[in-house]
């Protein structure tokens, strides 16, 4: 089974989820930067903590960052949202996220 045969189960069960987003007001951009705080914060925690046990921390946020990537996608779809700014923040977002939870990885102590 690949990624791309659980992508649609998976958006199913985010899909109520989605439409209580769009309920009450939020849009995908808000998902965007709740993600990048998300993965900022925890970065940040990894690096200034600097306790190795933290990076069990990891998988999980990168969970409900998988989540909500895939919450503001939909929404940007789904929901009419799709903007060029969202586009780029979206993407933007990702980069940045990616090199907050990666590069603690540097500051961990040699074994």
């Amino acid at each position: 089974m690949t990624l791309y045969q659980i992508k649609p189960l998976f958006q199913s069960l985010l899909r109520p989820t989605m439409f209580w987003l769009y309920k009450h007001h939020v849009t995908a951009n808000h998902i965007t930067l709740t993600a990048l705080a998300l993965s900022l914060f925890t970065g940040l925690l990894l690096v200034l903590v600097a306790q190795p046990i933290l990076f069990l921390l990891l998988p999980i946020v990168l969970f409900i960052r998988m989540a909500l990537n895939a919450l503001d996608g939909m929404l940007a779809r789904e929901c009419n949202q799709q903007t060029r700014l969202g586009a780029i923040l979206n993407e933007t977002g990702d980069v940045i996220s990616d090199i907050a939870l990666y590069l603690p990885f540097l500051f961990l102590p040699e074994s």
